[in-house]
């Protein structure tokens, strides 16, 4: 699977904070992540009768210049029950790991400015005292 992502029509990590969010208040939560041109569609749906999981769906959307808009004939890459914990756990390590790296001169050249550093530590204060999914592990 090959899966670019580009931040010329969305705001990739915001969009992951997204999904974050949906993981840890298990909600069906889509989000879109555009290459140019095409991009894929990542979605979680929670499972009703094991709170602990979710379904995590990986779609590839045709190639296709801008916002698109989901028709439901998207090509479907993947689609895997996944623990909350761990999901949660590895997409904020990721967001965390690129706001960390964001800090160095040298990462930060020829990248636009702008990641959602407050939201990720709210977020993360919110995982912090999850009752179910909590503590995080990024302290």
């Amino acid at each position: 699977m090959r899966c670019r992502i580009s931040d010329v029509f969305s705001d990739p990590a915001s969009e992951l904070l997204k999904l974050c969010r949906g993981v840890l208040a298990n909600e069906v939560v889509s989000i879109a992540l555009y290459d140019e041109p095409g991009g894929h569609a990542l979605s979680v749906t929670p499972d009703a009768r094991q709170q602990h999981t979710m379904l995590l769906m990986i779609q590839e959307f045709p190639l296709y210049h801008g916002a698109y808009e989901l028709t439901g004939d998207e090509k479907t890459i993947i689609s895997i029950r996944v623990k909350r914990k761990q999901l949660l756990g590895l997409l904020m390590a990721e967001l965390w790991k690129v706001g960390r790296f964001l800090l160095e001169p040298s990462f930060q050249k020829d990248r636009q400015q702008g990641f959602p550093t407050e939201t990720l530590q709210a977020l993360n204060e919110e995982w912090d005292a999850d009752e179910t999914l909590g503590p995080s592990f990024l302290k």
